[in-house]
């Protein structure tokens, strides 16, 4: 089966931000063990950004699949 160059860029960058997102919740952990409250705000606010970023990368991959599939769009 071959993919487009776009769709193997969706599905690696999407494949990053799932493995980021479960490394944040060890990361948040390791501030609070720390006393580091700052920090934990700060990684908080990077896996939301990251949460939205996946979201959004899963949306234009199946839209890429749908067209592709012969789907409308």
């Amino acid at each position: 089966m071959e993919i487009s160059d776009v769709e193997y860029d969706l599905l690696t960058t999407l494949q990053s931000k799932l493995e980021a997102l479960d490394a944040y919740e060890a990361y948040i952990e390791d501030c609070d063990e720390a006393g580091e409250q700052g920090l934990r705000q700060l990684f908080e606010e990077i896996q939301r950004d990251d949460e939205r970023h996946a979201m959004r990368l899963r949306e234009e991959l199946g839209r890429l699949i749908t067209r592709a599939s012969g789907g409308s769009s």
